[in-house]
């Protein structure tokens, strides 16, 4: 039996849902410092320094960020993470506004934003200044307008998604999946069929070009990135293991939730396209390979809708607040810097998850690459984290590595390099001589991408790095 969308409660219980906004923001300060920068922000803060509208594996809004986080804050770690704990708490807001849109009163609503902001990987998301945490803001604010256009607003609130997706093009091209997700549900969804919709798809665009025509000047090296993505996660067993990493990722202690909201929109008239789009999405990723996280932002209606059912079942807000509290202290260990660094040794938390594996290792390789590097000597290294932490410590640095290959190749004349994570068959035709000086390794017993790293010291470059350079450039996800 199909059952119609009960009549929305319009009354948005501020209180509680702006605590567990802030609840958030001071979980993700507390823990700021963490072990250290990622890979990932070294990055995004070199990038910053080469302020263009776009770059290879990714679009300009996060630079920029980190650029203003460097002019407010200077290049501190701390400063730099401010910005993803208030995207997780703008994202816990939106949420509860879509239960408030979807019918839910004030558990529901604070359902939907304690389980989109507390979810395993938010957590780790909204730790960690990427893309990722800012995509999230840019999906939750086009959702509440989906929602809105489904609970039969005024059509020209395709307007206000046409310019939420433009801005969130210019973060992160995930984005697109959640048009393709509407595209795909069109037929079925007669309140979104609208003439403003292809108006406000193309603002989208506009708003978004500067980006576009950057990846267009450039090759659009954006599709080799995506291209080594899906081969990494693609491939018939990743498709298989794709739902229930969905359910490990998102905290399973969640999955009843989010379930018994996937099955409330699905059985509801009006809000069913929102299920059929996280269908669609959850098949899509499954077969082409995407990062589980992918999906993330698709479950925020799933999480606000599961808010109703249990409002429904038990209207108790503190007690509900209170165990799904409970619900994020179980898994928070596996997804923020909490422990001592020596525990991961015996836990599988590090190994699985990036975020608290990759800063572990950082400060003693880069300890271990000044101690052989030559006097005067830039390094040259095989990724652009190795990259990026070397230059961040004030020491010249080169890669072929996404960004860092548009950069360019060290100076002229340049006849000695310090190799860091280099494959040796490009030593061997960059340079007539190379002497292994270190290997990479941390005190921890913490294994990181960087572990078993060899470093070299080489010279004598067998051309020019102009006609090197073109053989040392390559993008990776």
């Amino acid at each position: 039996m199909v059952i119609a969308a009960p009549a929305p409660v319009r009354v948005w219980h501020a209180r509680p849902v702006l605590l567990a906004a802030a609840a958030t923001v001071l979980l993700h300060l507390a823990v700021a410092a963490g072990y250290g920068w990622h890979r990932d922000e070294m990055y995004f803060y070199a990038e910053s320094r080469r302020m263009d509208w776009g770059f290879v594996s990714e679009p300009p809004f996060t630079p920029a960020l980190a650029w203003l986080s460097d002019q407010l804050f200077g290049a501190t770690l701390v400063g730099l993470r401010v910005w993803p704990a208030l995207a997780g708490a703008a994202v816990a807001v939106l949420a509860s506004l879509v239960a408030r849109e979807l019918g839910g009163g004030g558990s529901a609503q604070l359902v939907a934003a304690i389980t989109t902001s507390t979810a395993t990987v938010a957590l780790s998301l909204f730790h960690l200044f990427g893309p990722s945490a800012f995509d999230q803001v840019a999906w939750a604010g086009c959702l509440l307008v989906l929602v809105k256009l489904l609970g039969g607003a005024d059509p020209r609130w395709w307007y206000a998604f046409g310019a939420i997706a433009g801005i969130g093009l210019l973060n992160k091209n995930t984005l697109a999946l959640l048009a393709i997700g509407v595209l795909g549900v069109l037929p079925f969804a007669p309140r979104l069929r609208s003439k403003h919709l292809w108006a406000a798809a193309l603002l989208a665009l506009v708003i978004a070009s500067p980006y576009l025509v950057w990846q267009t000047a450039h090759g659009w090296p954006m599709v080799g990135v995506a291209g080594s993505i899906s081969e990494e996660t693609g491939g018939i067993s990743a498709a298989l293991a794709f739902l229930p990493m969905q359910v490990l990722t998102m905290n399973p202690l969640l999955a009843p939730i989010w379930i018994a909201g996937l099955w409330w929109l699905w059985r509801s008239r009006a809000y069913r396209p929102l299920a059929m789009i996280w269908v669609v999405l959850l098949v899509l990723l499954a077969l082409v390979g995407g990062r589980s996280y992918y999906l993330l932002p698709a479950y925020l209606p799933l999480f606000a809708a599961g808010g109703i059912v249990l409002e429904r079942w038990r209207d108790r807000p503190i007690a509900i607040a209170a165990a799904l509290t409970a619900a994020a202290a179980v898994i928070v260990p596996s997804a923020l810097p909490v422990l001592p660094i020596e525990a991961h040794r015996h836990l599988p938390f590090a190994a699985i998850n990036p975020v608290l594996s990759d800063p572990i290792g950082w400060p003693d390789h880069l300890v271990q690459i000044m101690a052989v590097r030559p006097a005067g000597a830039p390094v040259l290294a095989g990724n652009y984290g190795e990259a990026a932490a070397v230059e961040l410590s004030g020491i010249p640095a080169y890669s072929g590595h996404n960004a860092y290959g548009t950069w360019g190749p060290p100076p002229a004349g340049t006849e000695e390099v310090l190799a860091v994570g280099m494959p040796d068959p490009v030593l061997a035709r960059t340079f007539t001589r190379c002497e292994q000086v270190a290997v990479l390794d941390n005190p921890y017993g913490v294994a990181d991408e960087e572990h078993g790293k060899r470093v070299h010291v080489c010279r004598g470059p067998r051309a020019s790095w102009a006609e090197l350079w073109p053989g040392i450039v390559h993008v990776t996800n």
